[in-house]
C-alpha cells in the first residue's frame, strides 16, 4: 500500500525525520532531489536513525555509531545487518512511501 507520507520541500536535506505510518515508525533522509525512507529503529539497540548523524549516503546511529546506507538500509561493517528500506517516489511535491 502506497501512502503520503510529507512534502518533499518540508524535508530538511542531510537531516532525519520521522513520520508514523500504520504504526510503523519511518526516518525519511532527503538527498538532493531523492528521498529515503528506513524502519526508524537501530536493530542494535533500538536508537531512533532519525536523529542520526547524516553523512554521503548513510545514516550513523545516535546511539553507537552504527552506519546505514540510506538508499539500501544495509550496515557496511556488519554484513548480514540491515533495517528494512521502502520505495519511496515524489509526485506534484508530495513524498509517497510503499509498505
Amino acid at each position: 500500500m502506497r501512502y503520503r507520507v510529507a512534502r518533499a520541500a518540508d524535508l530538511p536535506e542531510q537531516v532525519g525525520w520521522c513520520v508514523e505510518v500504520e504504526g510503523r515508525e519511518l526516518a525519511l533522509f532527503r538527498q538532493g532531489e531523492r528521498v529515503y525512507a528506513l524502519d526508524n529503529v537501530c536493530p542494535h539497540r533500538g536508537a531512533a536513525l532519525a536523529w542520526g548523524e547524516v553523512r554521503g549516503g548513510g545514516v550513523y546511529c545516535p546511539l553507537h555509531a552504527w552506519p546505514f546506507e540510506v538508499e539500501t538500509g544495509r550496515c557496511p561493517e556488519f554484513p548480514g545487518v540491515a533495517v528494512d528500506a521502502y520505495p519511496v517516489t515524489i509526485e506534484g511535491g508530495d513524498v509517497f512511501v510503499e509498505l
